[in-house]
């Protein structure tokens, strides 16, 4: 007997199993869509917060006769067209002090700070250190909106970012993307001096977030808008973004904030070795290594008297950790000994021939940042503040080509200017002014500002040294200055 019934029962069955599927594939695209508007949202909130705080940095640099090809005949003095560069800067304290990178401001003769209230401000460069790109500036301002800061050290592969910055002029952008590498070297040499070469410290965070000139020295943000670095490079051979952006982790970025705040100047920590960037399976086969696997940081190099030799390591030792954290890159061992002072001691595993051993390497600090500091200090306890000569300066001063070649200075080569006199100091007492230039110490003549930190580092404490100074209407002046005990 047919039961009429059963098939409208199928029917509503059916409908109801329809309209089920319905409401719950509805149900998931309305939390799918919520979930990507609470990112949006989280986006925004970002920007808004973090904006105020991210400057515009433009610096001009004189055109100047050494920029021109080696074989390029010398052009006549004229009055001269400035370069214009363009940057970022991030503000970490109302009272105006601003991180960004030492590329931003290397060589300017001027840095103007613009807010994103269109104020404007020029900026002074309190330090920086060229081996990680990090440039701190004030500006005389109070009360001025800052940023948040992270912990970088937490960061994970994987983890939602965005960069904010001025890139190609175009005004403050928003960016995002996620962390594609962590501790990544790419190449990007200290921009310093030639003694800084190879000392570079890269372990930067890679991120897909679109970073392009101007970017640099902008904040890279979480999803909280806190800063977990500054950005710094990209990697690319058109100039412009191709997919991999850098920046210096903030925990490193803060070390050079805290040094030139605490110190006046930038304290490392320094082992004194040399190493392979990291451990292969050739590395292994290549020195007979006892190890099944890959892994530690193998040391190629001990320099004599160094807190290495001192403490015991040798050529060959294989480092598998520095204070607990495991180590498989050489920048990893440069980071973390970058975060510590001199004289701290650091607690190293390592494997030698076959057989793991603890040791304790008391740090110490590179001769030539001793050196520097010692220069440093002997000029200021002399009263006075030095600058190497821009050309802004000298054009305006008269120092031209001329004047610089009947003083025996090469294209590459430059005095300095004094730019501050303490009116209680030796210096102000000898008659020594503002904006006098320094030719030559001691018969010794002046080419940059760091060799004249070095020669007057090494003069004797306690006699007298001759400073000679040229001046706009007098040329050529000589002052007695006693060094400092």
């Amino acid at each position: 007997m047919k039961h009429p019934g059963l098939p409208r029962l199928a029917i509503i069955s059916c409908a109801l199993l329809l309209f089920a599927a319905f409401s719950s594939r509805a149900q998931n695209t309305t939390e799918s869509m919520q979930r990507l508007e609470d990112l949006s949202q989280a986006f925004r909130h970002a920007y808004e917060q973090v904006r105020p705080a991210v400057v515009l940095i433009a610096t001009t640099r004189s055109w100047q006769q050494h920029l021109l090809p080696r074989f390029h005949p010398r052009v006549p003095d004229l009055p001269e067209e400035d370069f214009r560069g363009m940057g970022s800067g991030t503000i970490i304290s109302d009272d105006g002090y601003i991180l960004s990178n030492y590329h931003v401001i290397a060589g300017a003769d001027s840095i103007q700070v613009t807010l994103s209230d269109r104020r404007t401000y020029q900026a002074e460069v309190v330090g920086f250190d060229s081996l990680i790109d990090i440039a701190l500036l004030k500006v005389d301002a109070e009360k001025l909106p800052t940023v948040r800061i992270a912990d970088s050290d937490l960061l994970q592969v994987g983890d939602w970012v965005l960069a904010i910055g001025h890139p190609l002029g175009m005004g403050a952008t928003l960016t995002h993307g996620i962390i594609s590498a962590l501790g990544r070297q790419a190449g990007v040499f200290a921009l310093g001096t030639d003694e800084d070469k190879g000392y570079a410290i890269e372990s930067f965070i890679q991120t897909n977030a679109v970073i392009n000139p101007g970017n640099s020295g902008g904040p890279l943000l979480d999803l909280q808008g806190r800063v977990i670095g500054i950005n710094t490079a990209i990697s690319t051979r058109t100039g412009y973004y191709i997919g991999y952006g850098l920046a210096v982790p903030i925990n490193l970025a803060n070390e050079v904030v805290d040094d030139l705040l605490v110190h006046g100047r930038i304290v490392r920590g320094y082992l004194g070795v040399s190493m392979e960037p990291e451990m292969t399976q050739d590395l292994i086969r290549k020195h007979g290594l006892d190890m099944d696997r890959p892994h530690g940081v193998y040391l190629t190099g001990v320099k004599p008297n160094s807190p290495a030799e001192r403490g015991g390591l040798l050529v060959g030792d294989i480092v598998l950790s520095v204070d607990g954290t495991e180590v498989d890159h050489s920048n990893q061992i440069q980071t973390l000994i970058y975060n510590r002072d001199p004289g701290e001691t650091i607690d190293l595993h390592i494997l030698r021939q076959g057989q793991r051993q603890y040791l304790g390497v008391e740090l110490g600090e590179r001769a030539e940042d001793r050196i520097l500091a010692r220069g440093h200090q002997r000029v200021s306890q002399l009263g006075l503040s030095v600058e190497p000569l821009p050309p802004e300066l000298a054009f305006e001063l008269g120092f031209n080509s001329h004047v610089a070649a009947e003083l025996g200075f090469d294209q590459d080569e430059g005095p300095v200017v004094v730019v501050a006199v303490d009116p209680g100091g030796p210096a102000a007492a000898k008659g020594i002014q503002t904006h006098d230039v320094i030719t030559e110490v001691d018969q010794e003549r002046i080419t940059s500002l760091q060799q004249f930190m070095h020669f007057v580092s090494g003069l004797e404490q306690g006699r007298s040294a001759l400073f000679w100074f040229w001046r706009p209407e007098n040329g050529i002046d000589v002052r007695a200055l006693k060094i400092p005990e």
